[in-house]
């Protein structure tokens, strides 16, 4: 039994397991040589990949800026409030009534009650009225609540004038003031903003096609007589084309990798700035980086972009080359 020899493998086997090896050793070569080929001449392979960073930190920061405005409009951040001005017939333990109701509602995110005490000390606060204020036989100012309003319910300008109405219908309230101008201009500011980042990702998204696509024309022009020697013992456009999208891989894969190390030092260089100003402001604002997902999705367009770009140089010197041949 020790002694028992194996059976050689059939034929059948042999051809199946024979093209699925050769299949992987072609592809492992051709990934050697590409990244080989890569540092071939490192100057010209470090300035294209500085080119191509530059080209994707740019809509990435303003990306990540974007979103980082937007937490501003979120109901667990600072937003534009609504002042509730009660009537003069009203007092403290009704208007702290009404605070408690407000609550209640799912478009009210927090309400502050401010008595007409707390008023008069912070107008006393203010130079010049102290002395004022004195002279008053009564306190004139009437009990406030200041409401934080929830913009994922209030997501337009309609809804949140009905809710306006909806509120002054209260008997207790007297006046509403109501910061729409304030809502509509940093909603308007973040439109265009996106927008903006839409355009200029874009460019620079063909931008980086363009560059990676003249890297890997001069790399086909220095190999020129090598992939003519390849068609004459029969390579196929395939095969011929296999390392040169490789390297557009490549050079868009580590371009992306060395564009998200750019965003990060600049994050790293605007937080304490950033802080000290929220602070200033008696924000809670914090600098967000980027999250994996985020990391992940610019690393597959970069790469995706440098296998376009290459694919698109590399086809058009075949289908020229083929024009040539058959002329």
């Amino acid at each position: 039994m020790a002694n028992r020899q194996r059976k050689p493998r059939s034929r059948s086997q042999t051809k199946r397991t024979g093209p699925i090896r050769a299949w992987f050793h072609q592809q492992r070569n051709a990934v050697r040589f590409s990244l080989n080929r890569l540092w071939f001449n490192p100057v010209s392979t470090w300035i294209t990949l500085a080119a191509i960073a530059i080209a994707l930190s740019l809509p990435t920061s303003l990306h990540l800026l974007l979103n980082n405005m937007q937490t501003l409009t979120d109901d667990k951040r600072e937003v534009p409030t609504i002042t509730l001005f009660m009537k003069q017939n009203v007092n403290e333990q009704q208007t702290k009534d009404r605070a408690e109701l407000l609550k209640e509602l799912p478009e009210v995110s927090a309400v502050q009650v401010i008595t007409r005490e707390e008023a008069m000390e912070d107008f006393k606060q203010i130079g010049g009225f102290a002395e004022t204020l004195e002279t008053l036989p009564e306190n004139p100012l009437p009990h406030v609540l200041i409401l934080t309003p929830k913009l994922s319910f209030l997501n337009t300008n309609e809804a949140l004038t009905k809710f306006s109405d909806k509120l002054k219908a209260y008997r207790e309230v007297g006046n509403i003031q109501v910061d729409i101008e304030w809502i509509k201009k940093l909603r308007s500011i973040l439109n265009i903003a996106d927008r903006i980042v839409l355009v200029v990702s874009v460019l620079l998204g063909l931008t980086m096609l363009l560059v990676i696509g003249n890297t890997i024309r001069l790399d086909i022009q220095n190999r020129k007589e090598e992939i003519t020697v390849t068609r004459l013992i029969g390579a196929t456009n395939t095969y011929i084309r296999r390392p040169f999208i490789l390297g557009g891989f490549w050079l868009g894969l580590f371009g992306g990798v060395i564009s998200l190390v750019i965003v990060h030092f600049a994050l790293l260089f605007l937080i304490a700035p950033v802080n000290d100003l929220a602070r200033e402001y008696g924000s809670n604002f914090t600098l967000h980086g980027i999250n994996f997902t985020m990391t992940l999705q610019i690393l597959v367009l970069s790469s995706v972009l440098g296998t376009v770009g290459a694919w698109l140089a590399v086809s058009q010197y075949l289908w020229k080359s083929e024009v040539v041949s058959e002329n």
